[in-house]
């Protein structure tokens, strides 16, 4: 029992020993590490900007930056751990077989990662969800729909879903439908709609813009007129010329009809 104590008194001396001569060194240490930290963080986001600038996609600045992020913390982790007394040589060897590794697994499955079908400042429909992408990250793409909204959907999903990406070709077509009764000129309808395509700076001389009867409906003709324009006025570009034809249609006196639906009641009597 009377050794206990002096037991004790050694033990706690040799904590305070130790506390005293690792202390410091612990506490740099630390205060590097997350000086370390924040230099990451401000690191990755001016690569990835300088990547995205040089025509790299997204994603895979995304994935490069994650990489960087963990050479650079286990570079860090090295210069701290050799700071406190570790041995940095070991620690080395260990790092640079985790990196060997990594590179040879990345190249080995490269090749079989699935690519997302879109890059930053698309217009697409994912899911029924149409809107512009403004960011891609390792989890998820984020959409801006032309509403306002504001839309996150994961990379799962949009490798899983229908995505329908409107900005890969330079060009789209447009179709303009409208109703012409069957007493209408229909050369005058397609001569007067013919000019207001060419006439459009908007229109595609090529393919050339056509106008035909496209449906027969009880009481009225279905025409429609077809185009091509620059992607850019995919959204907007028939808005202007719908009404420009109703324009030029009260002008020339030509008469638009009205889809209707008939609706036929039957007797008890005729229906037996």
């Amino acid at each position: 029992m009377n050794n206990l104590p002096s037991g004790l008194n050694n033990y706690v001396d040799q904590i305070s020993k130790v506390g005293s001569e690792l202390g410091p060194m612990v506490v740099k240490g630390m205060i590097l590490l997350i000086i370390l930290l924040v230099l990451v963080k401000y690191l990755g986001k001016f690569v990835a900007s300088l990547l995205i600038k040089g025509g790299m996609p997204e994603r895979r600045a995304a994935y490069s930056v994650t990489g960087l992020h963990i050479l650079v913390l286990l570079v860090g982790a090295l210069v701290v751990l050799n700071f406190i007394g570790f041995p940095a040589a070991l620690l080395f060897r260990v790092i640079m077989v985790i990196v060997m590794v990594a590179v040879a697994a990345f190249v080995i499955a490269k090749p079989y990662i699935p690519k997302l079908p879109l890059k930053k400042g698309d217009v697409v429909s994912i899911g029924g969800t149409m809107g512009k992408v403004d960011l891609i990250s390792v989890m998820h793409t984020r959409l801006r729909t032309f509403d306002g909204k504001v839309v996150y959907i994961p990379n799962h999903k949009v490798l899983n879903d229908q995505v329908i990406n409107t900005s890969l070709r330079p060009k789209r077509r447009l179709d303009i439908n409208f109703f012409i009764p069957y007493d209408a000129d229909v050369g005058k309808v397609k001569e007067v709609v013919g000019n207001i395509l060419k006439e459009s700076e908007i229109v595609q001389e090529k393919p050339a813009p056509r106008v035909v009867i496209d449906k027969f409906a009880p009481g009225y003709m279905e025409m429609k007129a077809r185009f091509w324009v620059e992607k850019k006025y995919a959204l907007v570009g028939r808005w202007g010329l719908n009404e420009k034809i109703k324009t030029r249609f009260d002008e020339e006196g030509i008469t638009m009809a009205s889809p209707r639906l008939d609706i036929h009641e039957v007797s008890r009597q005729e229906s037996a």
